[in-house]
């Protein structure tokens, strides 16, 4: 499993933060941004996949075998 298949949610929010703040800067070349836009994408699918498990964990099933919110 590589590095960013290990990182949390919160190493994923900082790395957005990062990703925005090296946007931000003046000097950053069109193709410099647009390499950080295409890795702040795969953060932000990688933090939405995190979070759909998350939702789905908190799901449990009740005395009918019906699936209901913890």
């Amino acid at each position: 499993m590589s590095e960013e298949n290990k990182m949390t949610l919160e190493e994923r929010f900082e790395c957005l933060e990062d990703i925005l703040e090296k946007m931000e800067e003046s000097g950053v070349t069109l193709d410099q941004s647009f390499e950080l836009y295409k890795s702040g994408v795969e953060q932000v699918k990688a933090c939405n996949a995190m979070l759909d498990q998350m939702e789905k964990a908190m799901l449990v099933l009740n005395e009918d075998g019906e699936l209901e919110e913890f």
